[in-house]
C-alpha cells in the first residue's frame, strides 16, 4: 500500500526526489513459539508502537488522495501455529486472547470471534478454531481471534462461559472493542460463533450487554441459556441497536440443552431479533455439523 503511494509520488515530484527512498514498514512484536497453553506471561498493555508516517502531501496542499495504511493493530506476546497459519498469544485488558493476524498492511475488514466450550480445551488445543471458518474468514480479510473466559465455576479453576455473568460480559466486550480500535476493523458488525457454555454466554449476557456496543451476528451452536438478564439497552425500543444482531440456535433435539437452546429462539424471536435454528434429531451435545451451519448463518445476514 505503502510503495504505491510513493511511486505516485515520484511521479509528480520526479524520479530524483525519491532515488534511495526505502519502504520502511512496522510490524507487531513477537517473540518465541509457545505451545498454545493460557500461559500467556504477558502485559495487560499488548498495544503495538509505532506506525507507518503518513506520506505528505504534494505541494503541501490538499491531499493527493493516498490511503492511509492500517493501524498497526496488537502485539503478540508469544506466537503458536495452526493449520498452517501464525497465531498469537497476547493478553490484552487483562484477558487472554488468541488471534490471527493477517498479512502486514492488510485492513481488517471484519472480526471473528470464538467463545469457546466450558473448561476451553477447545481454546487451550485450538481445535474449536474451525478449519473451513479459519479460511473462509482469512480470505475476506477477516481477523479470527478467541478470548479465553474470565468465569469458571465455584471451585473449579478452569475457564468457562457457562459460569459468566454481565460482568464478565463487560470485561470481554472491553477487549473486543481495543481490537476494534487498533486495528481500525472497518465493518461494525462482528461475526461471533460459540460451543456449548460459549453458547450459553451469548443468550444469557452477552448480547444484552454487548449488542449496543459491538453488535453482530451469532451462532449459537450446541447451547442456550433459555433466559436472558443483565440487559444494558432495550431491544423493544432500540430497534436499530437490536436489527444490527441475528441469532442462530443450532443444536441436536438429544442435546442436555436442547430445552434451553429452544427456550432462547423463543425468546430472542419475540423480543424482535433476525432469529434462526436448526435442530438434528438424534444428536446429542455437539454431535452435529458446527462450521457449516454457522457460515450459512453468517451469509445469509451480510449485506
Amino acid at each position: 500500500m505503502r510503495s504505491s503511494a510513493l511511486f505516485f509520488t515520484c511521479l509528480l515530484l520526479g524520479a530524483s526526489a525519491c532515488a534511495g527512498s526505502d519502504d520502511d514498514g512496522t510490524s507487531a512484536a513477537s517473540t518465541e513459539a509457545d505451545s498454545g497453553s493460557g500461559d500467556t506471561g504477558g502485559s495487560d498493555d499488548a498495544v503495538a508502537d509505532g506506525a507507518d508516517d503518513a506520506i505528505t502531501p504534494v505541494d503541501g496542499g490538499e491531499s493527493t488522495g493516498t490511503v492511509e495504511p492500517p493501524p498497526p493493530g496488537i502485539a503478540c506476546d508469544s506466537e503458536f501455529e495452526y493449520l498452517g497459519l501464525v497465531g498469537c498469544l497476547s493478553v490484552v485488558d487483562g484477558l487472554d486472547v488468541k488471534y490471527f493476524p493477517l498479512p502486514e498492511g492488510t485492513q481488517v475488514q471484519r472480526l471473528v470471534l470464538f467463545f469457546h466450550g466450558d473448561t476451553g480445551g477447545d481454546w487451550f488445543d485450538d481445535w474449536g478454531f474451525r478449519p473451513e471458518i479459519m479460511e473462509w474468514a482469512q480470505s475476506q480479510d477477516m481477523l479470527v481471534m478467541g478470548i479465553k473466559a474470565p468465569s469458571m465455576y465455584d471451585g473449579d479453576t478452569e475457564p468457562s462461559y457457562g459460569a459468566a455473568q454481565p460482568d464478565h460480559a463487560e470485561l470481554v466486550t472491553t477487549t473486543i472493542e481495543t481490537f476494534i480500535e487498533q486495528y481500525g476493523v472497518v465493518e461494525e458488525r462482528s461475526l461471533y460463533w460459540g460451543i456449548s457454555g460459549g453458547s450459553w454466554f451469548f443468550t444469557s449476557s452477552f448480547i444484552p450487554v454487548a449488542g449496543a456496543r459491538i453488535p453482530g451476528i451469532f451462532a449459537a451452536n450446541c447451547g442456550g441459556s433459555g433466559v436472558s438478564f443483565g440487559w444494558t439497552w432495550d431491544p423493544a425500543t432500540d430497534t436499530a441497536t437490536r436489527d444490527l444482531n441475528a441469532l442462530l440456535l443450532n443444536y441436536g433435539d438429544q442435546d442436555f440443552l436442547a430445552d434451553p437452546s429452544q427456550a432462547s429462539y423463543e425468546e430472542y424471536t419475540e423480543l424482535g431479533f433476525a432469529t434462526d435454528q436448526v435442530v438434528y434429531p438424534g444428536a446429542t451435545h455437539c454431535d452435529h455439523p458446527i462450521a457449516e451451519p454457522t457460515i450459512a448463518f453468517w451469509e445469509s445476514q451480510l449485506p
